[in-house]
């Protein structure tokens, strides 16, 4: 029995990522840098996987306040034109010696209308108008109800800003190699009882000439640590059981090797599990190499961590393996 069949014995029953086995030729990695899932659905709908709530929540900030300062602008020119369009008559106040500065005053009324602030400076004094006035109060509200939802939903929602090494290195790991790569919070809350789970993917051929992909899960040195204030690296020792023995960068690349990394902390300010995914291809492989440490002690003997340094490395000797 082949060392990779092993492996693949050794694997739990139903042990799978969800993931096609099917080799793609050309295929990209399967998880992006930020952890999301790098592939492209299709609904057969107009707006195909997009959902307005989903996307206010998970959107970033500056796109966030865009959307919202747009929506806010764009209303309020709507509803302007509309009190325009009806006559400025029927707004008291709102006379102008030109039809810009009468606009800006129904813009301004449109403004005070949609937050239901109403400094009675101008007002409606027809039906039409303060019919239109009475929808746009409604409007507002309502909009305003659900950007409050959504900005406390941005607020509430626990966030893993797990910092990962740009490359996964190939060390000296004790008298044989071990494949490592560096993590380290980024935000200052505390993140505690983390788990990591490693999975490798490669593609071999099934022995009929049809390539397909495999999947096995690693043994890590260290899977689980109680506490994790600085970094962690974690280490998969590349032992005679290892998909990884013997093999060089070529051949990882050839057999279009990926690293797939989940992992799972309490976040004790949220009070809720935090999980963070991330995947390392063939190419960000470095073999020959030695993480340094991303922290030092100042003089009152304080650690210090700079999140910059995260992944640095430096270029050592590897043992010699035999090759299988």
């Amino acid at each position: 029995m082949s060392k990779i069949r092993r492996v693949i014995d050794r694997m739990k029953a139903g042990e799978d990522l969800g993931i096609d086995r099917t080799a793609h030729k050309g295929r990209q990695r399967t998880i992006n840098a930020d952890g999301s899932y790098n592939l492209e659905r299709k609904t057969g709908r107009f707006l195909g996987n997009f959902y307005l709530y989903h996307w206010l929540i998970t959107a970033s900030w500056r796109h966030y306040w865009l959307v919202v300062f747009g929506f806010y602008g764009v209303m309020n020119v709507i509803f302007a034109s509309i009190y325009y369009f009806i006559g400025v008559n029927q707004l008291s106040g709102a006379e102008g010696a030109t039809p810009g500065i009468q606009l800006m005053h129904c813009f301004f009324f449109s403004a005070q209308s949609f937050t239901t602030v109403g400094y009675g400076g101008i007002y409606p004094v027809g039906k039409t108008a303060n019919f239109i006035a009475t929808f746009e109060a409604f409007t507002g509200l309502m909009t305003f109800a659900l950007a409050t939802g959504t900005l406390y939903g941005r607020f509430s929602r626990p966030v893993s800003n797990i910092k990962y090494s740009k490359n996964a290195i190939i060390a000296p790991f004790k008298d044989i190699t071990g494949m490592q790569f560096m993590v380290a919070n980024e935000m200052s809350s505390s993140l505690m009882e983390m788990e990591a789970r490693v999975n490798i993917s490669w593609s071999e051929d099934d022995g009929s000439g049809q390539p397909i992909r495999k999947f096995a899960q690693v043994k890590l040195e260290i899977d689980k640590i109680a506490m994790f204030p600085t970094s962690w690296i974690l280490n998969h020792p590349i032992d005679e059981e290892s998909v990884l023995y013997a093999r060089s960068p070529e051949e990882i690349k050839k057999i279009d090797l990926e690293v797939f990394v989940l992992l799972k902390g309490f976040d004790d300010i949220f009070s809720q599990t935090i999980y963070s995914r991330h995947s390392y291809m063939a190419a960000d492989f470095i073999y020959g190499a030695k993480f340094r440490k991303p922290w030092v002690l100042n003089q009152e003997g304080r650690i210090v961590m700079d999140l910059t340094k995260v992944g640095d490395y430096d270029v050592v000797e590897l043992p010699v393996m035999e090759m299988a």
